[in-house]
């Protein structure tokens, strides 16, 4: 069972990877796409190191890179209203219910 566990979370890590860059992509300003590109390898790279066999380690630095993308991607929300002139929803972008 913790073979395939060990491959499932490899996808995840993955495919969590690559929309990070994804989303670090999206910056407009070169400077800060660069900044983006590179804290997000910098944080895949330090936790190259846990044990792939940690399974609660590994489920908490998914949700805690879940969460980092989620910012990411209601900046990006927020800047892209904004360009078109918009106010922005805060409650809807940040999903705050009343």
């Amino acid at each position: 069972m913790s073979s395939r566990v060990i491959k499932e979370n490899q996808k995840l890590v993955l495919s969590l990877y690559r929309r990070c860059l994804r989303s670090a992509l999206q910056c407009p300003k070169f400077s800060n796409r660069e900044m983006m590109l590179k804290y997000t390898r910098s944080k895949f790279g330090d936790n190259k190191e846990y044990n792939v066999k940690d399974f609660d380690t590994v489920e908490l630095l998914l949700k805690q890179g879940e969460e980092e993308l989620t910012s990411m991607n209601q900046y990006h929300q927020m800047r892209e209203l904004k360009k078109k002139g918009e106010e922005p929803d805060h409650d809807k972008i940040f999903g705050v219910d009343h």
